[in-house]
């Protein structure tokens, strides 16, 4: 019995010590919709990186998806994804339109647009957003352009991805 027990712990503190840790993901889908030549971009992130992350840099509480929600999270928020998001389409760096947030449950979703986008040869995004906070942090970028569809992962050694059509 002693010696299952020995046993029993030997399995379980390596499953203890390494199975249980907090994955740092987040996740960007980047639609060009031909028809309406619109580049559409939804970003989830969990609540509470995204939430450590505007703490850290602006140094107060944010609060986020409480009723006692800093009062400038939205500007924050948006500063925020402007500073660490950046696309290129076509070697051309594309302003986009900041659509909003939406929260739901653990989760935000931060939802952008680019206009005016008759067509796409290449592709170049960059985001580098929760790096500074989280050194594991992984930043999946799923395209979808007309019919090629194509996965990057953006890890803090390598921001930026090119596809070129």
């Amino acid at each position: 019995m002693k010696r299952f027990r020995n046993m029993f712990w030997l399995l379980i503190i390596p499953v203890l010590a390494f199975g249980i840790h907090k994955h740092y993901i987040s996740l960007t889908k980047i639609d060009y919709i031909k028809e309406q030549k619109t580049v559409q971009i939804t970003m989830k992130f969990f609540l509470d990186d995204i939430e450590l992350a505007l703490e850290n840099r602006i140094g107060e509480p944010m609060e986020l998806a409480t009723k006692d929600e800093n009062k400038l999270a939205d500007k924050y928020l948006e500063t925020y994804v402007r500073r660490k998001f950046k696309i290129w389409i076509n070697e051309k760096e594309m302003s986009y339109s900041f659509l909003g947030k939406e929260y739901d449950n653990n989760e935000v979703f931060f939802y952008i647009e680019i206009e005016n986008i008759d067509q796409i040869n290449s592709i170049e995004v960059e985001n580098s957003m929760l790096f500074e906070t989280f050194e594991e942090q992984q930043n999946y970028i799923k395209l979808n352009l007309e019919n090629i569809q194509k996965t990057f992962i953006l890890v803090k050694a390598n921001v930026k991805e090119m596809l070129k059509l």
